[in-house]
């Protein structure tokens, strides 16, 4: 397959290794680091809007924590389903809006999201403006169809809470939610990731 990964960065926050696996990996970022990420056969320095590869160039998009940064949801998706083959898929992970850290990066300015994740040991060039417009399986589902997509799957998952390790107390919370929102259903639109695949269609679906 030939592969896209949409917001691939320097490689080094995320990692991963399916270079091997595949006839073409490329990745697309604004990061001008981009260009040298090991993890890619290519690496190209572009705005996800326009993405400089040819019409259903890709049989498979991902992209891990983007979507909560797009700020037109539909130029986007048409992006994607430009580039996309047909019957190819979008994969991705991004986190839900209606997850306590989601709304309190909500709440907060951009500011104290740089401060906090320079504690967390994150170089200020990789924290970006939060938007959450593609942030919970309702706006997904409406955005997706709207733009051309099938669904396949939405999972939602909440993963062990390392934000919180600056203190015990806080790390033990966090571990109680997790234990108890995946256990229960009832509770999955409280988690704090959303995993999700969808099939580009024959057509967009009208407004």
């Amino acid at each position: 397959m030939r592969v896209l990964d949409a917001g691939a960065g320097a490689g080094d926050a995320f990692p991963y290794d399916i270079k091997d696996s595949v006839r073409e990996l490329v990745g697309v970022d604004l990061d001008p680091r981009v260009e040298s990420n090991p993890r890619l056969h290519r690496g190209i320095v572009s705005d996800l809007m326009r993405i400089p590869c040819e019409d259903e160039s890709f049989d498979l998009v991902f992209s891990r924590y983007v979507l909560e940064h797009v700020a037109d949801p539909q130029a986007f998706l048409a992006e994607m389903r430009r580039i996309l083959k047909p019957g190819g898929t979008f994969l991705f992970l991004t986190p839900n809006k209606w997850h306590y850290v989601s709304i309190a990066a909500r709440l907060t300015p951009h500011a104290f999201h740089t401060w906090y994740n320079r504690k967390r040991g994150r170089a200020d060039d990789d924290t970006f403006e939060t938007l959450f417009r593609l942030n919970s399986a309702r706006d997904l589902r409406r955005e997706f169809r709207r733009a051309g997509f099938e669904e396949r799957r939405i999972i939602l998952r909440e993963c062990c809470p390392n934000y919180l390790t600056f203190s015990l107390p806080s790390f033990l919370l966090g571990a109680l939610y997790e234990r108890l929102v995946n256990r229960f259903d009832v509770f999955k639109v409280l988690r704090v990731n959303i995993i999700g695949e969808f099939v580009k269609s024959g057509s967009a679906a009208a407004d």
